[in-house]
């Protein structure tokens, strides 16, 4: 028997104007559908005031946690090491800014019940609903990414949507997906969907209403090389 029936996971870096609207949005989701769950805020190299905020509201919700690293290890290193911790029968993540209403976890958790092993939010199906869209420079960029992706890796036709930070997972394929995860930054997702493909395992994905978040910590020229470097790493070196 698991603790919780749903681990929140929550990566956060300098997010002292959002982390309270989000931890409040899950503990409101949790209430209102009577659920007994957990949320983790895995933050990394944080220079703001985004830590004291968790820490002021774990005296209002007991099944808040922390973990906080003091040096910038990466987003998927943060999540990596909450999930190591998480302890749900289902275990998510979803990015800070409330991009996505927590209404979809249900979406999410009904296509892990259609027997798929991870569940994994699309921006880019029919009935997603876009609110805010981002730069045109972003989708420009997104277009050409998943391109990239799916001819030079190899990312399955049916995953339009790679990057959305709204992903779920049935608790022991989180717990080995994340265990056996290398990426460190942004790219973690991709290599996610690689390893669950190398091991049969059967992804879903579901539609969500999202919006743009105009706070991003993504600078487009760094951040890009960056990535750059991930994918070489994923296709040559981890060998996906």
């Amino acid at each position: 028997m698991k603790n919780y029936y749903l681990s929140l996971i929550i990566p956060a870096y300098n997010e002292e104007k959002k982390i309270e609207k989000d931890i409040r949005e899950a503990f409101k989701y949790f209430k209102k559908n009577k659920i007994k769950g957990e949320v983790i805020v895995s933050t990394d190299g944080v220079t703001d005031n985004t830590n004291k905020i968790v820490l002021r509201l774990k005296d209002e919700y007991p099944n808040l946690s922390l973990i906080s690293k003091k040096l910038k290890i990466g987003k998927g290193a943060a999540i990596k090491e909450a999930v190591a911790k998480a302890n749900g029968k289902y275990i998510m993540f979803a990015d800070a800014g409330y991009c996505i209403p927590f209404k979809y976890i249900d979406v999410g958790i009904k296509k892990l019940g259609e027997d798929y092993d991870l569940a994994l939010a699309n921006r880019g199906d029919r009935y997603s609903v876009i609110k805010r869209r981002q730069p045109f420079y972003r989708n420009v960029g997104s277009i050409i990414f998943r391109i990239l992706v799916k001819y030079l890796l190899g990312v399955p036709r049916h995953i339009e949507d790679t990057q959305c930070g709204f992903k779920i997972y049935k608790e022991h394929i989180a717990k080995r997906l994340f265990a056996q995860l290398k990426s460190k930054g942004m790219m973690f997702d991709l290599e996610h969907i690689l390893r669950a493909k190398k091991n049969r395992y059967r992804i879903g994905t579901f539609p969500v209403e999202w919006s743009n978040d105009p706070d991003t910590k993504f600078n487009p020229i760094l951040g890009s090389l960056e990535n750059m470097k991930a994918i070489y790493d994923i296709k040559f070196k981890y060998k996906l």
